[in-house]
């Protein structure tokens, strides 16, 4: 967005940066105004709804265009606190869902259109909705390590060799 009513803030650096990147990651909440909810015993409760849809079935502007990402293979996820999206094939894709919600009732709902819904759908990690650390660390380090081209990845390869 740069346009909030009849003021006009501008992009700023947004577009340069959105495309040239690989993935673009929004976040923000499903709706706004008034918006009270919390998470309690690892479940996440919505105790008032916000007054206002953010996901609506026409746009005033638009800034970025997430389908011309898609087809130059760019990845754009849409993270709110209560679900993932994904665009795919057929526009945007509900993907995670936080714990204790309803698709239909607590996301869908409250959308001005009817996103697909991946067939497998899957429960964001209930660690991001506690006060507790993480513990991503463990995570990170358990992951086999990712090199960016090919020639770094023979680098260390050849370096590791060598070091045996």
């Amino acid at each position: 967005m740069s346009r909030f009513g009849d003021r006009i803030i501008g992009v700023g650096g947004f577009i340069n940066i959105a495309q040239n990147a690989r993935c673009v990651v929004f976040s923000g909440t499903l709706t706004a105004g008034d918006l009270d909810i919390g998470w309690e015993d690892g479940q996440t409760v919505v105790r008032k709804e916000g007054r206002h849809q953010k996901f609506v079935g026409r746009l005033e502007q638009v800034c970025y265009n997430a389908s011309m990402g898609r087809e130059r293979g760019q990845v754009a996820l849409f993270v709110t606190e209560r679900a993932v999206f994904r665009v795919g094939p057929q526009g945007l894709e509900l993907v995670e869902i936080a714990p204790g919600l309803d698709a239909e009732r607590d996301v869908i709902a409250r959308m001005g259109f009817r996103p697909a819904v991946s067939p497998d759908l899957k429960t964001m990690d209930a660690r991001i909705f506690t006060p507790a650390l993480m513990g991503l660390s463990a995570d990170v380090h358990a992951k086999p390590r990712g090199f960016r081209s090919k020639r770094v990845a023979q680098w260390h390869a050849a370096h590791r060799k060598a070091a045996q």
